[in-house]
């Protein structure tokens, strides 16, 4: 299932998981993803699931802006209608979300955690 991380200050704060045919996004209460933000319209854009048509049996996940005020960005480019793929940042408003497909997902080696010699201090080798 894809979803999207709500990302702040580099760290993971909110996962949402688009478990919808759509999501709308927006400063209005009844916005599936709410953003108490001024600069967000209160129908800022919506995020879609699609068949995909190029892979049977597959779907794709669009993000489309909704004439907003401010735009929505993804990967730093303004965009009206766009095809998300794996790790794509979306902007709108002060708000970073990153769009992760499950799928594209690989089991990476954990990185090893060591103590060191001051007290509370831990450091890694990579």
């Amino acid at each position: 299932m894809p979803i999207l991380a709500l990302i702040h200050e580099g760290l993971t704060v909110q996962t949402i998981p688009i478990d919808k045919e759509q999501l709308r996004i927006g400063r209005s209460s009844d916005a599936d993803i709410f953003l108490d933000d001024k600069m967000v319209s209160s129908s800022h854009a919506v995020v879609e699931i699609k068949a995909d048509p190029k892979q049977k049996g597959k779907a794709a996940c669009y993000i489309e802006d909704l004439k907003s005020t401010n735009h929505t960005f993804v990967n730093g480019e303004k965009i009206s209608r766009h095809k998300l793929a794996h790790e794509d940042r979306i902007r709108i408003g002060k708000h970073l979300f990153k769009f992760i497909d499950e799928s594209k997902i690989t089991g990476e080696k954990t990185t090893k955690l060591h103590k060191s010699w001051i007290p509370g201090v831990y450091y890694t080798k990579d």
